[in-house]
């Protein structure tokens, strides 16, 4: 499955060896030559052994002395887009595969060795093409290159190599979005890059570590030796101690945010197959110096495979180490782990991160502990160029999140790869700034303009939130002071991170900073009032723009009591989550638990409606839908009992208004507001396992409707999961036309039986 990645060769594993892959020469003399045979010989035979710019060379010469029309020009035309792509100069590799690619033999002989070239010699040359044209940023060809190879490839392969093919058709869809970008100045480092990759990142306090030749002047084979570098106040220092060995370097490098221990890959020079083998070694700080540590056992660091790219996440008494391995415990290729460091210098694991993980190669991962996240590279996912950054995060179960991609301007058309975000014991909110490594546009290099991998700083613009706060009366909107502004910051799946407060005790204007490319939601609030909430995203603001927005609160004049019961028991239900919500805008105003004889009581406002949620283990999701007004108060009161009927296992339960049209299986999105209620139900019971059963109506075969009804449980499956729900807690069954509910002689019955139930199979 890797065999056709060529690029990223260079720091997948980190070989920090002056025969690193996109900065590799031969001990073959490239002088010109007038043998295009020969010349195109010594080219594949460079390509093969990782030789790409004189392996580009050899392939000059044979364009030159070949004639345009032969098929040994194609063949060279296929290694200069080959080692082009390989070296990753994108617009170059565009140019030569497309020569191939798009080559429409003439005569019967030349169309019967074509065929036999395209059989032997290049069949994954529509990939090929593809990926260099999206990488060329040239979608519609990149598109059609795709397409082309999923309709007519039939290798041994086949079914990983259209797997590949439709995620970078899914990148491409990701590139072409209209999205504004995250609000963000990104910029290369100032005296740390030089001609050659910078690799190995990690930033401290005001230190950034990185691993380098640090040179401007091209250096001759063999002269070059990566080492590891900290910049402090603009002076980059050489790390010394860590290894002595001189046939090993350091590759890449962690360190705890207490800044007590540092985990670096050690790697060997010798390069074999285009990889090096690297290990994880401890290192702990003593005073300003690092002293190395025993600590990875065998089971991290085996003979047979690689283990680079750590960082650490910290915990009360222990650390977790994340790291990227070619071990087999994966799904192919560079695998992300985890592996437990113990307080006592003992190692637990590793495990590889499944869930996250692709057939391709996941790496650089890093752990933020201020957001939680984890944040990693992959060339797995759909992305908008090679290597994209991604993130994830944990559930309440521990489970890893579907990995979301960072998009422009983070993630370009390159490579991106070492997501990093400041640490230290002294940052105590989240850093503004963070570093990346990338070959994009903007690199200092030597051979051409994405040759070389580049450390680059972001850095998020702040913007004022401002405005004021006013009582709404009868008579008009007055002036309303001592209020408390309450500042939440909302992740993706808008879960709160972090809040802050402001007080205003003889203010009624307010004023504070809010970051870019973030979600807020703001609520101000006081003692006798309704809050009054704003959701504001800074996503695509542009630098010095200024956010604004006036509170008015309204005097709490009205109360909604009840009680939560059992349907059939009438019994009340202590310990049922009971939501508040604005009907006109689906806020979320309230939210609390029923007490020990199942009440609960909400301060409302007249003249508005509300919406009551209730949800409870064991019992279905209920709404109750209210208007509250003066005639509906008995004493200031307006009073709601909420019924709710407990699951039974094995009952089937239909989902009203989850139909199809005939012969699709199309949710509509009425469809997926009932499923989300059942997503909720599901959330609140943790344990429940369920059947996703649909039916179909008697238009059609049987065999037809067999398939269409599991697409259509499928579709019911495969959104809940999207919603958050594991895949292993849902089963999918098409039961066809089996099982019909109504007459199917009638276009009313055979609506009725287009249907979808669930029931409960386990976990009660």
């Amino acid at each position: 499955m890797k065999s056709f990645q060529f690029n990223q060769i260079a720091w997948i594993i980190l070989l920090i060896t002056s025969s690193l892959s996109v900065e590799a020469q031969s001990d073959i003399d490239v002088s010109s030559s007038s043998n295009p045979k020969r010349d195109l010989r010594l080219g594949n035979t460079l390509l093969n052994q990782g030789y790409y710019y004189d392996a580009a060379d050899y392939f000059l010469f044979a364009l030159s002395n070949l004639e345009k029309e032969s098929m040994n020009y194609r063949k060279a035309c296929y290694g200069m887009g080959m080692a082009s792509l390989a070296s990753r100069n994108y617009s170059q590799a565009y140019t030569y595969l497309k020569e191939v690619a798009l080559y429409t033999p003439v005569t019967p002989k030349e169309q019967k060795q074509w065929s036999r070239l395209q059989t032997n010699l290049f069949p994954l040359i529509h990939y090929h093409y593809g990926v260099a044209a999206k990488q060329a940023m040239q979608y519609d060809e990149a598109t059609n290159a795709f397409n082309l190879f999923i309709e007519s490839y039939d290798g041994k392969d086949v079914e990983s190599m259209k797997s590949a093919a439709q995620v970078e058709l899914e990148g491409i869809g990701l590139a072409l979005l209209k999205i504004a970008p995250a609000s963000l100045s990104i910029k290369p480092v100032q005296g740390v890059n030089g001609i050659y990759n910078e690799m190995g990142l990690a930033a401290w306090e005001d230190e950034l570590y990185f691993t380098s030749i640090a040179t401007q002047s091209p250096l001759e084979i063999d002269q070059g030796q990566y080492s590891l570098y900290v910049q402090n106040e603009g002076e980059n220092i050489l790390v010394n101690g860590l290894i002595t060995d001189p046939s090993r370097s350091i590759g890449s490098v962690a360190i705890s945010d207490d800044g007590s221990v540092m985990v670096f890959s050690e790697c060997l020079s010798e390069v074999r197959d285009n990889t090096s083998q690297c290990h994880l070694r401890l290192a702990t700080r003593d005073d300003s110096t690092w002293v190395t540590k025993p600590a990875f056992s065998e089971a991290v660091n085996h003979e047979n495979f690689t283990s680079t790219h750590p960082t650490i996440r910290q915990e009360d008494n222990y650390y977790v180490v994340y790291f990227a391995s070619n071990k087999d415990l994966g799904k192919g290729g560079l695998d992300l782990y985890e592996c437990i460091l113990t307080d006592n210098g003992g190692v637990k694991g590793p495990n590889a991160l499944h869930s996250v993980n692709t057939a391709m190669d996941d790496i650089s991962p890093f752990y933020d502990q201020f957001t939680k996240r984890l944040y990693f590279s992959s060339n797995g996912y759909p992305s908008l160029g090679g290597f994209d950054i991604f993130y994830t995060a944990q559930d309440s179960l521990s489970q890893w999140r579907t990995p979301q991609n960072l998009m422009r301007p983070l993630n370009s058309q390159a490579d991106d790869v070492f997501f990093r975000k400041a640490q230290g014991e002294s940052l105590l909110d989240e850093s503004e700034r963070g570093y990346l490594i990338s070959n994009r546009e903007g690199t200092t290099f030597f051979k051409h303009s994405t040759s070389n991998d580049d450390i680059f700083v972001f850095d998020v613009f702040t913007f004022d939130f401002e405005g004021f706060v006013s009582e709404n009366r009868k008579d008009g909107s007055f002036p309303l002071e001592q209020s408390t502004v309450v500042i939440a910051t909302l992740d993706s799946l808008d879960e709160m991170i972090n809040y802050d407060t402001l007080i205003m005790d003889e203010s009624i204007e307010f004023t504070t900073a809010l970051r870019a490319g973030r979600k807020y939601k703001i609520t101000l609030e006081q003692e006798g009032f309704s809050k009054d909430e704003v959701e504001i995203n800074t996503a695509g603001l542009t630098e010095n723009a200024v956010v604004q927005h006036n509170f008015a609160l309204n005097r709490v004049n009205a109360e909604i009591v009840g009680i939560a019961r059992d349907a059939s028991t009438k019994g009340p239900l202590s310990k049922t989550v009971v939501k508040l919500i604005d009907a006109s805008s689906g806020a979320t105003l309230s939210l609390q638990q029923t007490s020990e004889n199942g009440s609960f009581s909400f301060d409302v406002n007249t003249a508005k409606e509300y919406r009551l949620e209730f949800a409870r283990a064991s019992y279905f999701m209920h709404k109750i839908s209210t208007y509250v007004d003066s005639d509906s108060l008995s004493q200031g009161k307006l009073l709601i009992n909420a019924d709710l009927n407990a699951i039974q296992k094995d009952q089937a339960y239909a989902i009203d208004d989850v139909l199809f049209a005939t012969g699709k299986a199309d949710l509509s999105a009425r469809s997926k507001e009932i499923l989300d209620e059942l997503i909720v139900t599901m959330q609140e019971n943790p344990t429940l396992i369920i059947e996703m059963g649909s039916h179909t109506d008697d238009v059609g075969g049987d065999a037809m409707n067999l398939t269409l009804s599991q697409k259509r449980a499928e579709a019911c499956v495969n959104y809940m999961v999207e919603g958050g729900i594991r895949a292993d807690r849902l089963i999918a069954r098409g039961y066809g036309e089996a099982v019909p509910i109504a007459d199917n002689n009638s276009e009313e019955g055979r609506s009725k039986n287009r249907r979808t139930e669930f029931k409960v199979i386990g976990g009660l």
